[in-house]
């Protein structure tokens, strides 16, 4: 029984289960453009067998649906996640924290040295003060000695002092005053103290605690892995160069701009930016084919008088419709690229956006004018070229525009494929003027002839080159169109217009000029529109 016993002493025993309460932060962040993942990452020394890993500072909205952790170097055997009735957590003060608490104590120690010296200047004041009553009661005393010598010596003496009295207290005050001249410079010296301590320490809310059951197979470093999705957003912003020297060129200087709402601040997290829309639509719509029947139409009348005869209530009320499914409108095709960021970032939640720059792209760009006189006097530069990168371009609100280095102007960014032409402006060419004129009768030419169902037109496009340089030109004009058979449009254009219906948008029409230097075009367009009596042009 005894070698039985002694045998199972020699096993080896699991060790007793030991619960690792452990700090932690955001370490890491994935920002997609409507949320984020934020990542914490705790480590932990343990021996074999099971224990407990408490996360005692999670965020207090931490989800335990979409929560997910993992561990390196053990097995997690249970999660539990509790949002209420925490136990106290004590005070754990990073060393940026400590070390505005510091300044705040020395800003203080100096404003209350300020009110010791203050006070000891005042202490000076009352002391004069006394002497001076002193001497003045000395001056009017009734016990003085008669003796003239003594009067005199007397009299002496209480001018000297009150003469010295008198400058100590003048002395004093200014010695106070002098002293409480620096109490601003102090006081603001606190403030920012204080300050500084509430960007680092904001107010205290609620926070979640995490519990991992973990087993551990062999005593190690366990590695814990946390992960849940927090309110955050990205959005690109651009600056768009046009380099106008042997070989036109534009480059696509690319930059983030990051807002987090997360609840808490990040502090040297490691970046990741994603173009993925992971809360977007990820199922395919659902499709209803159409029901398709026919029917009696003085049945159909009938119906339609009987259901006129319904309360009031009821015929006002709309006939149900089946609304489509709404059906996905994604902004460009392709998988999604993500930037992780070469440095740790710090980002304050709900008080600053970040900028992080992010590359530049740069391509071959053909450069030409745009003239839409119908609306502008001056035509415009523009830039066409093809999106040679493996990634698409997202859209962006904010862009600037600049033109050989110098700043023109701000614009939007319109979302580019990957292998998709970048169509991009660059400000007004003065040097290139346009006039659109409807011509009128009194210069002896048809002009504008309006009756009560037709309508005739004639319009005058005109461009000029005032400059030194030589340009081709798209001129844009609209020509009305329409989807009634009676409502009769006929048109004409001298020149010919080189395309009709432009990027398939009817109606529109493209003249390709060649605008050498001092030179002028000119277009004429006539348009006549006829439509039945009795009907009103809209």
């Amino acid at each position: 029984m005894r070698i039985f016993t002694l045998a199972l002493a020699a096993l080896p025993l699991p060790a007793l289960a030991d619960t690792f309460t452990v700090a932690s932060a955001p370490t890491a962040v994935t920002v997609y453009g409507g949320f984020a993942m934020v990542t914490r990452q705790v480590t932990v020394d343990v021996s074999a067998g099971t224990h407990e890993i408490v996360l005692p500072d999670l965020p207090q909205w931490v989800d335990a649906g979409s929560l997910r952790a993992s561990t390196s170097g053990a097995q997690i055997t249970s999660t539990r996640l509790r949002t209420d009735a925490l136990p106290p957590r004590p005070d754990g003060d990073n060393e940026a924290v400590l070390d505005a608490k510091a300044r705040i104590k020395t800003a203080e120690r100096a404003l209350r040295d300020l009110d010791d010296a203050v006070q000891d200047a005042k202490l000076v004041v009352k002391a004069a003060d006394a002497r001076l009553n002193f001497l003045i009661g000395l001056a009017s005393s009734d016990t003085l000695p008669s003796e003239v010598a003594a009067l005199t010596e007397i009299a002496q003496m209480i001018q000297s002092e009150t003469l010295a009295a008198t400058q100590a207290r003048i002395g004093a005050e200014r010695d106070a005053r002098r002293i409480d001249e620096e109490r601003p410079v102090l006081v603001k010296d606190l403030e920012d103290a204080r300050a500084a301590l509430a960007a680092l320490t904001p107010p205290a809310k609620r926070k979640a605690l995490l519990a991992l059951s973990i087993a551990a197979q062999e005593a190690g470093e366990i590695i814990a892995t946390i992960s849940y999705p927090a309110q955050a957003s990205w959005q690109p912003t651009y600056d768009v160069v046009l380099s106008r020297d042997d070989s036109d060129s534009m480059t696509l200087r690319r930059a983030a701009l990051i807002y987090q709402n997360s609840g808490e601040n990040w502090e040297n997290v490691q970046l990741t930016l994603s173009t993925l829309t992971p809360s977007g639509q990820v199922v395919p719509s659902e499709l209803f084919p159409r029901l398709l029947r026919f029917e009696d139409p003085q049945l159909r009348a009938k119906t339609q008088r009987n259901l006129s005869s319904l309360s009031a209530d009821m015929a006002g009320t709309p006939a149900p419709v089946m609304e489509m499914a709404r059906r996905p409108q994604p902004n460009f095709d392709g998988p999604g690229v993500t930037y992780s960021l070469p440095a740790p970032l710090s980002i304050a939640q709900n008080a600053e956006g970040a900028r992080v720059e992010l590359d530049a792209l740069t391509f071959d760009a053909r450069v030409f004018a745009r003239a839409v006189p119908a609306h502008d006097t001056t035509a415009f530069l523009m830039a066409e070229a093809e999106n040679t990168s493996a990634e698409s371009l997202l859209a962006a609100d904010t862009t600037q525009i600049y033109v050989d280095g110098s700043l023109v102007g701000r614009s939007n960014f319109t979302a580019v494929p990957a292998g998709g032409d970048i169509t991009q402006a660059f400000g007004p060419i003065d040097s290139l003027r346009l006039t659109h004129v409807v011509l009128d009768r009194s210069e002896g030419d048809r002009g504008l002839i309006s009756r009560s169902n037709a309508q005739t037109q004639e319009v005058r496009v005109t461009v000029e080159n005032l400059g030194q340089e030589r340009w081709n030109l798209e001129l844009l004009e609209a020509i009305p169109y329409s989807e009634q058979d009676d409502l009769v449009i006929q048109w004409s254009a001298q020149p010919r217009a080189d395309e009709t219906d432009v990027d398939d948008r009817r109606g529109l029409m493209q003249w390709n000029l060649d605008m050498p230097p001092q030179t002028t075009n000119t277009v004429m367009i006539e348009q006549s529109i006829r439509w039945p009596d009795g009907k009103v042009l809209r």
